[in-house]
Order: C-alpha cells, then sequence, then structure tokens
C-alpha cells in the first residue's frame, strides 16, 4: 500500500512540474494577490480629478513623435505641420499662449542654434479620457545637442502634449539638466 500511495504522489508530482498552463510562477502569484483599492482620501495629498483615461489614439502617438523627428533632424516646417493654429508653450522660464507663425520663429531659432541635435526616447503613450474631452501623448527622452561651436550638452525631458482635433495645442515641458561634474 505504502509503494501505491508512493506512486501516486511522484506522479501527481511530475504532472504538477509539466503542466502546460502557460501562466509563469508571477502570473500565478499575481492572480493570486489582492490589491486594495486607495481612497484618495487616504492620500497625503488627495487630487480633486483622478481621472478616468484610457489609452489613446495611435494616429496621436504618430503625429507627436513625427514632430518632435522632424525637430531633431531640423525640419522645422514639417515639425509645425502636427501644431494647432494657438498654442499654449510651457517650458522651463517660459509660458504663454502664441501663435503657429511666432512658434515657428521661436523653434527655428532654437533649433538654428544647433549643429546637431539627437533624441533618445525612453517611453511615450497616449491617453485619452474616458469622457473623450481631453487627449494627450506624453514622451519621456533625452534630448543631445550641439551648439555651433562643438560643444555637447545633454538634457532628460518629460514632455505633455494636448492634443485637439489631431493637432497639438499645447506643449508643457519638464527638463533635468545633467550635472557638468560627476559628483
Amino acid at each position: 500500500m505504502k509503494q501505491a500511495f508512493l506512486f501516486l504522489c511522484s506522479a501527481a508530482f511530475l504532472l504538477a512540474c509539466n503542466s502546460t498552463d502557460p501562466k509563469t510562477a508571477d502570473e500565478t502569484i499575481m492572480a493570486d494577490t489582492k490589491v486594495a483599492a486607495v481612497s484618495t482620501n487616504d492620500l497625503a495629498y488627495p487630487v480633486k480629478d483622478w481621472g478616468d483615461w484610457q489609452p489613446g489614439s495611435v494616429d496621436n502617438l504618430k503625429t507627436a513623435l513625427q514632430s518632435l523627428k522632424d525637430f531633431e533632424t531640423g525640419n522645422i516646417d514639417a515639425c509645425m505641420n502636427a501644431f494647432a493654429d494657438s498654442i499654449d508653450l510651457k517650458f522651463p522660464g517660459m509660458e504663454g499662449k502664441f501663435s503657429k507663425d511666432s512658434v515657428t520663429k521661436m523653434f527655428k531659432a532654437e533649433r538654428g542654434g544647433l549643429k546637431a541635435m539627437e533624441i533618445v526616447m525612453d517611453d511615450y503613450e497616449s491617453v485619452k479620457s474616458k469622457d473623450g474631452k481631453r487627449e494627450y501623448v506624453s514622451m519621456w527622452y533625452k534630448q543631445k545637442s550641439q551648439d555651433q561651436k562643438g560643444t555637447w550638452d545633454s538634457v532628460t525631458c518629460m514632455d505633455d502634449l494636448k492634443i485637439v482635433n489631431g493637432k497639438i495645442a499645447s506643449i508643457d515641458e519638464k527638463r533635468r539638466e545633467f550635472p557638468k561634474k560627476k559628483m
């Protein structure tokens, strides 16, 4: 009887180890883990509008990425095809609402002061509110630029682009400069 019991246990163990269930150990653990819902009242800084965001338009993502690529390569006219007639800009040290013509001049002056530029994209996403009234593309990247004297500099950027009717209506950019010397 003991031998039959050991044989059955061994067979059960081997069958369990050779399961064809595609779940990984991490998926099984996650499926068994219960996550408690967090009330915004439990947070140190509750938000007024938590938002109900969902994946956004791939077309919006393509528009935003292509516009950045056109800026990188110095093709400002192509870059500006993605913009609305009026653009709200928020950059470090600058904020305001500008006409497309004014932004074109600013971008041409900024890019014209550079000999070369390279964008190293880290991540991006396109989101829209559940009611469909707000759409954004967010991008996280490193921007490497070379001035006319040949000096390279780098910054890390995080851009939130508001998209209205398929056009970029707002850019809110956050930057972190890399230290000049290692600390």
